[in-house]
């Protein structure tokens, strides 16, 4: 039994939701009110990203879109710094903070870890 809720668990993990991703878009924007259009991923893009690029501390600009390979990753040049933060569900990228997959999922998920360690030496 125990085996046959981790398989339906990394079923509905992996197939949830079942459409593409949705992340926020834009490209050097200087504020984040003007980041806020939405674009459809395709399905190999399995990630959302947020750039902020600050030069000499007076300017920053946000890019923000769909990635298939988003790394974190911050980096300091002479005249200003690049900051990129990756994310992997729906709209996540709204202010380039990571955020918690959908209340639906870690409920699902918490149900589902209290039948395995509970529930098991019923079973």
């Amino acid at each position: 039994m125990r085996t046959v809720l981790l398989l339906l668990l990394a079923v509905y993990l992996t197939l949830s939701p079942g459409a593409a991703l949705q992340c926020y878009s834009c490209t050097a924007q200087v504020s984040n009110r003007d980041c806020l259009n939405v674009q459809n991923c395709t399905l190999d893009q399995n990630s959302c990203f947020t750039s902020r690029v600050r030069t000499i501390g007076l300017l920053t600009f946000i890019s923000k879109g769909c990635s298939s390979k988003c790394e974190d990753d911050t980096e300091n040049y002479y005249v200003g710094k690049k900051n990129i933060t990756c994310c992997s569900s729906d709209l996540c990228n709204v202010n380039g903070a990571h955020t918690l997959k959908p209340p639906t999922t870690l409920g699902l998920l918490t149900v589902l870890c209290s039948l395995l360690l509970w529930g098991s030496r019923d079973l």
